[in-house]
């Protein structure tokens, strides 16, 4: 069932300068891409893809890339909009990943990091930041399923400033594009089998809802869109189930394996795996 408190908020994908500064002609044959500026402290900056329903693919480049940061350009941001604060959606989840902690897969969430960007326009954007934080050292160092490093848990956007700074959904030059694309429909976080009911528990804990359930080997978290509209999409749990997938576990690690975008003229599948190098 579909919760208020959490929202799908946003797609990241890692660029090298010369994919940042050209683009494939797949993303721009399908989207319209804007220019987002440039990170606080000026170690990064973002070209962004906005939909009509709030939510967004981001574009990364580093200028200088921390020593700290897990290379594996792949993530997704989720969000929630006052009046729950970064704070209080913190408390809650640690809450609840605390009356797990046999299940937990050893993640928890930092308190919340203040971060920000410059647009173009010269507005100063402001958001804090839950990271996912991985305590137990041996689950952070890369293994079988974990090639890069852990990035199996999403992190959380809150705005500070008004959210339409960040995401100009508003602006119709913005979120129209050549594709019909007007969403995100489906996130899907690929798993090996044995972990399944883990990271089922996991998510209940960071969505704070429960999941629908299906034959199939899967579970579906809906959330709704925080741009207003009365769409929704979902964060789909899979197991692996195919050779193929289990090659996928092992290149690109437990986590983000795939996309669906919401269009006027149907759903589509975004090659995301095509951007997780």
């Amino acid at each position: 069932m579909p919760t208020q408190h959490v929202y799908l908020d946003h797609l990241l994908l890692q660029f090298s300068g010369e994919e940042f500064e050209s683009p494939s002609t797949w993303l721009t044959d399908h989207f319209t891409i804007i220019n987002g500026g440039t990170h606080a402290g000026g170690l990064s900056r973002n070209q962004l893809i906005i939909f009509p329903d709030g939510t967004y693919l981001e574009l990364l480049n580093w200028i200088k890339k921390p020593e700290d940061w897990r290379d594996r350009p792949g993530d997704f941001a989720l969000t929630s909009l006052a009046p729950v604060s970064a704070e209080d959606n913190h408390d809650r989840i640690v809450k609840a990943l605390d009356t797990i902690s046999e299940g937990s897969l050893g993640v928890t969430y930092s308190q919340p990091i203040d971060g920000g960007r410059q647009t173009p326009s010269g507005d100063n954007i402001r958001w804090k930041i839950l990271k996912a934080l991985y305590p137990d050292a041996e689950s952070t160092t890369p293994g079988e399923f974990h090639p890069r490093g852990r990035t199996d848990a999403p992190f959380f956007c809150h705005d500070v400033t008004d959210r339409v700074l960040r995401v100009p959904y508003n602006l119709p030059s913005a979120v129209q594009h050549p594709s019909g694309a007007t969403g995100i429909a489906g996130v899907e976080v690929l798993v090996p089998k044995d972990k399944l009911q883990s990271y089922i528990t996991l998510y209940t804990c960071i969505v704070g809802a429960s999941p629908r359930l299906s034959e199939g080997g899967q579970a579906e978290f809906e959330l709704n869109a925080p741009g207003g509209l009365d769409v929704s999409g979902v964060i789909r749990i899979r197991a692996a189930t195919s050779e193929n997938d289990e090659r996928f576990l092992r290149e690109k690690g437990i986590g983000l394996s795939s996309l669906i975008i919401r269009s006027s003229a149907g759903d589509f599948l975004f090659p995301v795996s095509d951007y997780l190098h």
